[in-house]
């Protein structure tokens, strides 16, 4: 009995002299043969304990494990995703990068990764997946090359910017004709389609007389007003329609008098009042 009593007594002052509230934390080695910042770190809830642990599996248990390499457990570093460009689009390779050129342009996949928006990629390689690369920095300093390998692409707002060569403009010129990047070429764009010339995209622009008198059509085309007595001396149900009428002021009395059936029409009157000097 006295010595179970001199025992607790001998415990109890060893626990009083013990200090009290004491927080252990774990110290990072100075030579860690991990990245800490791999480690889960936290606080034991009660007695402030201090500690790490893993959240992902080595290297070494990925690679032997592939099934794994695509799942958040798995990350590895920069340099092995390099080497290994089938895991760069997988998990354990996510968020890194950047990646060099020659890695980016392996497969479209890899291009448009977040570790390849700084890369410069060639021209070919830019030009033949133009419709997937026109977002991509890049590739922006080919962007007239990307937008004008398909007309779609071109009049979309990714080639606003885009200033696009006049034949690429005129040969599309339907599609064309409200796109910025074509401006400087309106004319050649309403002349290049009738249609196009009686719209009105065209219709403050002057068109040629050449042009305009080609075609008995373009009487009503905005572009060809000034040309209208030229345009309604060609045809004599023309000259006599109500269409013509601004044209009696406009027409030239050579052009009246070069067919005796024009020279009586409703065009001429004004031009020419003496009928007797009209052809027999």
């Amino acid at each position: 009995m006295i010595t179970k009593v001199f025992f607790l007594s001998t415990f109890a002052l060893a626990v009083q002299s013990f200090p009290q509230n004491v927080q252990l934390l774990s110290k990072v080695p100075s030579e860690p043969i991990e990245d800490p910042n791999s480690w889960a770190w936290g606080r034991h809830p009660k007695n402030g304990y201090g500690y790490k642990a893993r959240n992902t599996l080595t290297v070494d248990q990925c690679l032997k494990n592939r099934h794994l390499v695509d799942t958040p457990q798995c990350s590895f570093p920069a340099q092995l995703c390099i080497d290994n460009p089938e895991f760069i689009p997988l998990k354990a390779c996510d968020g890194k990068g950047p990646y060099p050129a020659e890695v980016c342009t392996l497969s479209l996949q890899i291009a448009l990764l977040e570790g390849c928006k700084d890369a410069d990629f060639p021209k070919d390689f830019c030009v033949s997946n133009a419709a997937k690369m026109i977002k991509v920095n890049g590739c922006k300093p080919y962007l007239i090359d990307l937008c004008t390998t398909d007309v779609s692409l071109a009049v979309s707002d990714d080639c606003a910017d885009a200033e696009f060569p006049k034949d690429f403009c005129v040969s599309n010129a339907v599609k064309m004709i409200k796109v910025k990047g074509c401006a400087s070429y309106k004319t050649d764009l309403c002349t290049a389609d009738i249609s196009l010339a009686l719209s009105s995209d065209c219709a403050g622009v002057k068109l040629p007389k050449k042009f305009c008198v080609s075609d008995l059509s373009l009487v009503k085309a905005a572009g060809c007003s000034k040309f209208l007595g030229d345009i309604c001396s060609q045809d004599l149900d023309l000259a006599n329609s109500a269409t013509c009428l601004p044209a009696q002021k406009k027409v030239s009395y050579f052009k009246c008098t070069r067919s005796r059936d024009i020279c009586f029409s409703q065009l001429c009157e004004l031009k020419v009042k003496d009928k007797g000097s009209c052809p027999q």
